[in-house]
């Protein structure tokens, strides 16, 4: 491993919610077992199907995971730095129900599964804290799944960016922004919808300055507006 590669990947670890409380001898075997992967924008981590065979932890960047399906792709989550992609299916040891891709230039982390298992085993505290956060996304997979039926467009779009929002918004003089650029054919992936809607709920609301559209990012003046708009009118 070149020296240009240690650094890089010692500070990976070290910037790592799942690995910076690690025991010095755990993170520096983990430097020695874990590699980093560059990405362009829409590289493909693994296709539904691949093995699962190394923990997926995203460094800079961010990935979505989606789900083929008849009528179009839907986007069943976002991650970004510091968070595993493809942890439930590596724990399981199962092949990826999904396919996932780099949104943008990403850079990941990957540890091979067999010393995945291995840390969890001699870290409890760990093991917990992974289970947790596993756990976690299995119920916001689900919500997400089942809020996609029975309820209008514009509330799904509404609650998609409430969550990103709380996820990894910041306050400004503006309101908070989101800094994250999204399609509109991802909005429409991410709440089950036509491009044609998302362009009508998302144009519309940007007249109404509800929920402004810019240049890489996103701004919500006023959370209870954009509450308020999710729960009013109708889009098919």
């Amino acid at each position: 491993m070149s020296r240009t590669h240690a650094d890089r990947l010692e500070a990976a670890l070290a910037a790592s919610p799942m690995f910076r409380d690690l025991a010095p001898p755990l993170r520096d075997s983990l430097a020695r077992l874990a590699t980093l992967e560059d990405l362009e924008k829409a590289d493909a981590l693994w296709n539904a199907g691949d093995p699962s065979d190394a923990l997926t932890v995203i460094v800079s960047g961010r990935v979505k995971v989606v789900r083929h399906a008849d009528t179009g792709d839907v986007i069943l989550e976002m991650f970004g730095p510091g968070e595993a992609v493809g942890a439930v299916a590596v724990y399981n040891q199962i092949p990826y129900p999904a396919t996932a891709i780099a949104m943008e230039p990403t850079t990941l982390l990957r540890l091979p599964r067999r010393d995945w298992f291995d840390l969890l085993e001699r870290d409890p505290a760990f093991t917990r804290a992974v289970l947790l956060a596993m756990t976690r996304l299995n119920m916001a997979l689900t919500r997400k799944l089942a809020g996609m039926h029975g309820t209008r467009v514009q509330s799904r779009v509404a609650a998609l960016f409430l969550s990103l929002s709380a996820r990894m918004g910041r306050e400004t003089p503006e309101g908070v922004e989101i800094p994250l650029a999204l399609s509109r054919q991802e909005i429409a992936e991410l709440v089950g919808t036509t491009v044609e809607t998302a362009i009508r709920v998302m144009s519309r609301w940007n007249r109404e300055g509800v929920l402004l559209t810019g240049h890489d990012r996103f701004v919500i003046p006023d959370r209870e507006a954009l509450k308020l708009a999710g729960n009013v009118g109708d889009e098919e």
